[in-house]
């Protein structure tokens, strides 16, 4: 059963039989009740097919939102009276037959009969899903702002900080000044491979000694994984960039200044194989060249 052209309706009209008494008709009349004015103005009771009620909506985020809702939907449908037997709830995105306007938002469940005020989301709620993940964000910030929990700006974003957070900045941009100083640390780990952790200090005073062993770690790990990967191909990259990270990893590995790296070490170090291969022809040099000042800091 679907909505009919109202010549149609008048056509089949006699006394005492009117729309009224359409379950289909009953249950678009009471939309706005039973889902509330937001709600309804993105969706519309289309069909009556048995049992089943076809509802059209906005968007298919409006149909999953509604889906949720689908018990309480039923129930209020099945309070309309006799004559409405709705066993299931079907939607479909898009097809909306009549011009929606962007719907006011409701403020306190008095302007509401029945479960209007139950299936609004909260009052301040956007009637529409954000467009994009930029939008999103920008709504959440402007949530927080109101916030009685909103504490000073964000000192890299200005986005509110939580008031109960100690900290001078936002979860986001605190991880990406910590991957920030990361890159920083490894690339002075990488260019100068032979200094201790006192002579790295000279350069970034700040740098703690479990800080410097969290990064060497992950740096001789990717070193190992870039020579190895050379060992089983058989041959080098087209940049060559294995022989500078063969460098660093020796110096960083054995902890040794350069002038005490013997072919002894690097072969230790590396293996023969991979040794050959990095430095090929009469082994590996005395003393492995320092590397450039360019590397593989971040995968």
């Amino acid at each position: 059963m679907s909505l009919r052209p109202l010549r149609a309706a008048v056509e089949t009209w006699a006394p005492g039989r009117g729309i009224a008494a359409d379950p289909l008709h009953r249950i678009a009349a009471a939309w706005p009740q039973i889902v509330g004015r937001n709600v309804a103005a993105h969706s519309e009771p289309i069909e009556l097919s048995g049992t089943t009620l076809l509802v059209a909506t906005r968007s298919s985020a409006w149909s999953q939102q509604l889906q949720f809702l689908s018990p309480e939907i039923l129930r209020a449908v099945l309070g309309l009276g006799p004559g409405v037997e709705v066993k299931r709830l079907a939607f479909r995105s898009g097809g909306l037959r009549r011009s929606v306007r962007r719907a006011g938002t409701v403020r306190g469940a008095g302007s509401e009969a029945g479960s209007a005020g139950r299936l609004e989301r909260g009052n301040d709620a956007p009637l529409e899903p954000a467009a994009d993940a930029s939008e999103a964000l920008a709504r959440f910030r402007a949530r927080i702002a109101v916030s009685p929990r909103a504490g000073a700006a964000c000192a890299a974003c200005g986005a509110r900080l939580d008031a109960r957070r100690d900290a001078d900045c936002c979860a986001p941009c605190a991880g990406a000044r910590e991957r920030a100083r990361q890159t920083e640390i490894q690339r002075l780990v990488y260019m100068t491979p032979w200094l201790t952790l006192a002579d790295l200090r000279e350069q970034m005073p700040d740098m703690s000694g479990s800080e410097f062993e969290r990064e060497r770690r992950v740096l001789l790990q990717r070193w190992w994984s870039m020579l190895d990967r050379a060992r089983r191909a058989g041959k080098l990259s087209a940049s060559g960039i294995e022989r500078h990270v063969a460098s660093s990893y020796v110096l960083l590995q054995s902890r040794l200044p350069p002038d005490r790296i013997t072919p002894a070490v690097v072969a230790n170090l590396l293996g023969e194989e991979t040794a050959r291969l990095i430095w090929p022809g009469d082994g590996p040099p005395a003393k492995p060249p320092r590397p450039g000042r360019s590397g593989p800091f971040v995968e």
